[in-house]
């Protein structure tokens, strides 16, 4: 099942869709039915400006991104967890470069709001999520390194460092913490899936949301009528957190 859910997730993007709906429009070309294979050229062209153009993108993703409010001060929680937990993404070491330039944008993100938010609950710990991707190591090793770096003591932190998905995440942190309560750190886009898994695992948890993609309206607001590719990672973000969503209402996260 997850490896189904892995071929979806790759194929139910913009451009691979865009992709088999052109290929298969040039083959029914060459068979002689021309008005059919016009409309899926035409249809698979159609999909990739689409998710290129800025208010397209937007509007797929800031109903996920505005679900839950941004934790500005965590010490004025009517209950201050003792918890702090980050959320993997990515993580690749490579020679000569720092943690911070191993970790991808989106962990580096979240890893710093875990730290903010760690700083302002006096006797908290942090608990760092993420098992290996592909051949790497676990990216729980790689937020730990990053976060000795930036002054976080050895003794405040948990790692988690086995686990492939989310919901594997989730599990993990469930089983750490019990029935304590944890502030969760992720990607806003991401947060409304991680929720829901909490309340499906029964993990008490705070949504703490961090690496907004979208924002309010303002000056240079035009450019974003232009494709870009900037857009682009806004729609598959989006897609893949509604693929997310939708696999764990499936009952196949």
């Amino acid at each position: 099942m997850s490896t189904l859910k892995l071929a979806l997730g790759i194929w139910l993007m913009p451009l691979p869709i865009s992709l088999i709906l052109v290929c298969t429009g040039l083959l029914l070309k060459l068979t002689g039915r021309r008005r059919v294979a016009g409309a899926l050229i035409g249809g698979g062209i159609i999909v990739t400006l689409a998710a290129t153009v800025g208010p397209i993108a937007n509007g797929l993703l800031r109903p996920l991104e505005t679900r839950y409010s941004a934790v500005l001060d965590a010490s004025a929680l009517s209950s201050a967890p003792r918890y702090v937990a980050v959320l993997g993404s990515g993580y690749s070491p490579r020679e000569a470069l720092p943690v911070t330039a191993a970790l991808d944008g989106i962990g580096v993100v979240r890893l710093a709001e875990g730290i903010r938010l760690f700083r302002q609950l006096p006797g908290a710990r942090l608990i760092l999520s993420g098992g290996p991707v592909r051949d790497q190591p676990p990216v729980a090793r790689g937020y730990a390194l990053a976060a000795a770096a930036l002054g976080v003591p050895a003794a405040a932190v948990i790692l988690s460092d086995s686990a492939g998905n989310t919901g594997e995440e989730i599990r993990a942190l469930r089983a750490q913490v019990g029935d304590a309560t944890v502030l969760l750190v992720t990607s806003a886009a991401h947060m409304p899936r991680a929720m829901a898994l909490s309340r499906q695992e029964g993990l008490h948890a705070i949504a703490a949301p961090t690496g907004n993609l979208t924002r309010a309206g303002g000056p240079g607001e035009f450019w974003l009528a232009l494709p870009s590719g900037t857009s682009l990672r806004k729609s598959e973000t989006a897609l893949h957190e509604y693929e997310g969503l939708l696999a764990l209402e499936l009952g196949i996260e």
